[in-house]
């Protein structure tokens, strides 16, 4: 398949949410599977994959998150300037995960007509939304994919999140600064994630992400994910402890380069869910379906039994 043929696949939606959500759409039937991309990335992350899932049986949704690539960045702050000197600080608002799974739920039942559960495969921190999807729509959800992301809401993530590694969890939390710093500098600022994560950095296409972050608000809502991180832990904590860890199959999925990566999926998925399978992809880093689609697709239709 030509990149270009996944224009043939794409349409909006208008939600109830407020936000208009661009999406990939393509396969037959009603086993469907989600693909929710992570940051700073679109769903062009699942460029090589989409075509090749479609062919195995499923049908393959891929949308832009709230705030990313070709969907709109709603905010809920009404454009107030922060005010860093005491607790009435006013945060930006809209993009905790629990929220944001209700635009993916909209959009599979609401507007595209879905009537049963679905495969919802995460990456990076379209994982965090992937999770609170399923713990929120446990219904709806057949399978969970995860990987290549702390969880909020675990004992992991409150452990690493303000290790040296991720010290740009702390840097997007703080308000405006980090907008002001990286304007004009997005490509200079992604081009270090894009190289530092990745076992073969040439394999992203980072002129097109690139691009769709330099569009105004789209750093600015990339952030405000990170912004939402400690109220995303609370949500996942609450649903733990009223319904208990998740109980549909669950696929934790890491680079076998990405060392940050490697113990995380294991133990945050023995957190969460009761049936975890947990597989490492050879040959990549963080960035898993740029760098080893093919290992990608391999590891989720055995999982699914569809191999």
């Amino acid at each position: 398949m030509a990149l270009g043929d996944l224009g043939r696949m794409t349409g909006s939606a208008y939600l109830e949410t407020g936000v208009r959500m661009h999406y990939y759409d393509t396969g037959q039937g009603s086993d469907t599977l989600v693909l929710l991309h992570g940051f700073p990335q679109t769903s062009w992350q699942w460029r090589h994959v989409i075509e090749p899932f479609a062919e195995a049986g499923y049908r393959v949704i891929a949308p832009d998150y709230r705030g990313a690539g070709n969907s709109s960045r709603p905010r809920s702050d009404h454009g107030y300037p922060a005010d860093l000197r005491g607790e009435a600080a006013l945060p930006r608002g809209g993009y905790t995960k629990w929220e944001m799974a209700e635009d993916i739920y909209l959009l599979l039942h609401e507007h595209l007509g879905l009537t049963e559960p679905a495969f919802v495969l995460g990456h990076d921190i379209g994982s965090m939304l992937a999770t609170a999807y399923a713990f929120r729509y446990r219904g709806d959800t057949r399978a969970l994919g995860y990987g290549e992301a702390s969880q909020p809401g675990t004992s992991f993530y409150d452990r690493i999140k303000q290790t040296p590694t991720e010290w740009h969890f702390s840097f997007h939390n703080l308000l405006d600064l980090p907008e002001a710093l990286v304007a004009g500098r997005e490509r200079l600022y992604l081009q270090y994630f894009y190289d530092r994560l990745a076992a073969r950095p040439t394999a992203v296409d980072t002129d097109a992400f690139v691009r769709a972050y330099e569009q105004p608000g789209a750093m600015r809502a990339g952030f405000d994910l990170y912004r939402a991180f400690e109220q995303d832990a609370r949500d996942i904590r609450a649903a733990l402890e009223s319904e208990g860890k998740l109980k549909m199959p669950c696929l934790g999925l890491h680079g076998e380069a990405s060392l940050s990566h490697r113990s995380a999926v294991e133990e945050v998925g023995h957190e969460i869910a009761e049936n975890v399978t947990v597989e490492g992809i050879a040959g990549s880093g963080h960035w898993i379906a740029d760098e080893n689609p093919g290992g990608l697709i391999e590891s989720v239709l055995r999982f699914d039994e569809k191999a």
